[in-house]
């Protein structure tokens, strides 16, 4: 059976005439990652979009959390597909969280692990942006359902690395965008070289990195102007530099993942963009 593609008839929700403030992972630069408490604080500040990885608890729900284990940033240790929601409710999801080393502003403040659904439900209008960390094809039906569930099928965006869950969510739940498969993107950089305007994109949102690890820019005036023939959003990561942030915005990006939104928010003050 193959995938079932949907059009979307009405505007990309993730362009809206300005770059797109994402912090990542809640502004993980500033608050610690996968937090409420970071949603809580980066959005109000001027954030356009919850970011938010995905992992599995044990008992099948899906979580806002990076690592597969809970030892980086959590006074628990083991995998976390070990362990149910309940479980993982009980850690200190700001134990580790410090910008200079020593200090740990966070530890014993009662954050905690926060489910998915609980984020979703807390951001009702706000645009989402979802990592799914867990590789498993089997993992795409409990988000599908929830999204569904939640009505939150068109203005969500799934990153995944698997072209097995680009296609089962295409086939599951074709409303949600999704990144496109290693395939589609090579066919996208080969009609790109060619000059090919009549190409389809089945992948409405991009996430480009905006400097390779070769040094070469991923994000160009080019690669911006073929995307938006097909009303396609280009979403860079991970940008804390300023010049690099203007450099992105004199371009045209449509969003910028960063760790620190405030930087990125007093920089499009200045510039106008926002309001002060």
């Amino acid at each position: 059976m193959a995938a079932r593609l949907i059009a979307h008839p009405d505007p990309n929700p993730f362009r809206i005439g300005r770059p797109l403030v994402i912090p990542h992972g809640g502004g993980d630069g500033l608050y610690p990652e996968d937090t409420l408490y970071g949603y809580q604080h980066s959005i109000p500040a001027g954030g356009d979009v919850v970011d938010m990885d995905v992992l599995l608890s044990s008992d099948g729900i899906p979580i806002a959390f990076h690592d597969s284990t809970l030892d980086r940033t959590t006074d628990g240790t083991g995998a976390v597909e070990t362990k149910t929601l309940a479980q993982l409710s009980t850690f200190d999801a700001g134990y580790r969280f410090t910008t200079d080393g020593t200090t740990h502003p966070f530890r014993g403040q009662g954050l905690r692990i926060p489910s998915i659904e609980s984020v979703l439900l807390a951001f009702p209008h706000t645009l989402v942006t979802l990592d799914l960390k867990d590789l498993r094809v089997d993992a795409v039906a409990p988000l599908c359902t929830l999204l569904e569930r939640l009505n939150r099928t068109n203005d969500i965006y799934i990153g995944v690395d698997a072209a097995a869950q680009v296609i089962q969510f295409r086939r599951v739940c074709p409303e949600v965008r999704t990144s496109g498969t290693d395939a589609e993107r090579a066919a996208q950089r080969a009609a790109r070289a060619a000059g090919d305007t009549s190409f389809v994109s089945h992948q409405l949102v991009a996430q480009p990195e905006y400097i390779g690890s070769d040094g070469a820019r991923r994000v160009t005036a080019d690669s911006l102007a073929f995307a938006h023939r097909s009303d396609t959003a280009v979403l860079t990561w991970v940008v804390d530099d300023t010049a690099d942030m203007t450099t992105l915005i004199d371009l045209g990006v449509d969003g910028i993942y960063t760790r620190r939104p405030d930087v990125l928010v007093a920089l499009m003050r200045r510039m106008g963009i926002l309001d002060p």
